[in-house]
């Protein structure tokens, strides 16, 4: 019995120290401090602590996204330090309805668009091939998708591709991360492109992922 009794409070103890260890991890209580509070004290600041713990880092609910967009070129109101800037609409990639808009403003460009031989060195690549950079955004009725992007455009064959690191934006896309990869062709006479995006977006909620679909199509 005097047995049983020891082996009942040690493991009391036990848990009791547990739960000591555990709130001054997440919440960062001085041992002082924790060494003080009652059992049921303990129990509310541990809840409290996860809860704080749990704000800070957000699950994130990852889709993977499939659409299409199709933007021109623009200079008049374009805020680019490098004079580049398009703006277009974003679409389903099947049955192409209209779902959003894109603006994309360049932060960067290389190439033989600033007389470079060549983006590489080696310079075995050559002039007609330019890289840019710059931030995407993705305008939708749900939220605005932000992104930085780094692209490859070849000037001879018409065709590029770039990778786009999301983020976050606004509404369902507020602490959104993600890539994704847009591969286009350039219009004949040069004043925009048709492209696909297709890559994984992470939101915060499952409601949100849900709605993914609303605009991006598995």
């Amino acid at each position: 019995m005097n047995e049983d009794i020891m082996c009942n409070e040690w493991r009391v103890k036990f848990v009791v120290s547990l739960v000591v260890c555990l709130i001054i991890m997440l919440a960062g209580l001085g041992t002082a401090v924790a060494e003080d509070l009652e059992p049921g004290e303990l129990m509310a600041s541990m809840s409290t602590a996860l809860a704080e713990q749990s704000e800070q880092g957000q699950a994130q609910f990852c889709r993977t996204i499939s659409a299409s967009l199709s933007a021109s070129f623009y200079t008049d109101g374009c805020e680019s330090q490098v004079g580049m800037c398009t703006a277009g609409d974003l679409l389903r990639r099947s049955g192409g309805q209209v779902v959003g808009s894109t603006d994309y403003v360049a932060d960067g460009i290389g190439g033989g668009i600033i007389g470079e031989d060549s983006i590489v060195f080696p310079p075995v690549e050559p002039p007609t091939t330019w890289t840019y950079a710059g931030i995407l955004t993705l305008i939708t009725d749900l939220g605005d998708l932000i992104s930085t992007d780094v692209g490859v455009f070849d000037t001879a064959g018409g065709g590029f591709t770039e990778l786009n690191r999301v983020q976050g934006g606004t509404g369902i896309f507020e602490g959104a991360t993600g890539t994704f990869f847009i591969n286009g062709e350039s219009f004949p006479d040069g004043s925009g492109f048709d492209a696909d995006i297709t890559g994984e977006i992470c939101v915060t909620s499952r409601r949100a992922a849900g709605q993914l679909r609303q605009v991006f199509l598995p």
